[in-house]
């Protein structure tokens, strides 16, 4: 599939999560009181990061490497739930996020954590990044692109895995469709951010495209917190 740009649309999400996204990300990110339907999202996001956790960890014992040796990419960041569940196990992080005031929360509570010095944070696009890495990891990033750049962010994130991605997509379901069509009624304030579905045949085939091979995929439900979670190695991961 050809290249195709996307410069406009990374920068509608970068203005976005720069500013009302920031505050309402955050929120839901944080341990602010929010609505019943962000904790929903605050609930099922958690979730996601548990269970990534434990694929990791598995994976982690299963190579016998100590976690200091390895590197991780956190491509998406956001606040920095991930990256400092990374540093606090040992391992080195790469933390990118297209947001500027995410990336600065995210060094901040890092900061508090006591895992800074384990956490290198850059404000910038993901595809920018080089090199390779252990793990990579883009949660509730892709689920804002549609096929044609989900791939090409695909294409990026998989050239830079030595050993495992991990990411997440939003289904294709009927129901899922329903709820978002939904969402778009609510009080700006408590409206959906747009996301794009994808149906899995689809997204085995692009991994498989890319030199991995899909190991699991588990959906991650909670009100409306609907993605599916992805484990993803190379042939000899």
């Amino acid at each position: 599939m050809a290249m195709i740009d996307i410069t406009r649309h990374k920068n509608t999400l970068r203005d976005y999560f720069d500013r009302d996204g920031f505050r309402r990300w955050s929120a839901i990110y944080g341990d602010a009181e929010v609505s019943r339907i962000r904790r929903t999202i605050r609930v099922g996001h958690a979730r996601m990061l548990a269970r990534a956790e434990t694929w990791l960890l598995e994976w982690i014992g299963a190579t016998g490497r100590a976690p200091s040796s390895l590197s991780a990419l956190d491509a998406g960041c956001g606040t920095g739930l991930f990256s400092i569940m990374l540093a606090q196990h040992g391992i080195n992080v790469t933390a990118v996020d297209i947001a500027p005031q995410m990336v600065a929360a995210a060094a901040e509570r890092a900061q508090t954590a006591g895992v800074a010095q384990r956490i290198t944070f850059t404000a910038g696009d993901i595809e920018d990044v080089a090199g390779v890495f252990d793990v990579v990891a883009c949660f509730d990033v892709l689920i804002h692109y549609p096929q044609p750049a989900f791939d090409q962010l695909l294409r990026h994130l998989a050239q830079r895995a030595r050993g495992m991605l991990l990411f997440t997509y939003a289904p294709y379901e009927p129901f899922l469709a329903a709820m978002h069509w939904i969402g778009g009624f609510f009080p700006r304030a408590h409206r959906r951010t747009e996301i794009q579905m994808i149906r899995e045949n689809d997204v085995r085939r692009l991994v498989a495209g890319h030199g991995l091979r899909v190991g699991r995929i588990e959906p991650i439900r909670s009100g409306f917190y609907h993605v599916n979670l992805v484990e993803a190695r190379g042939v000899r991961g």
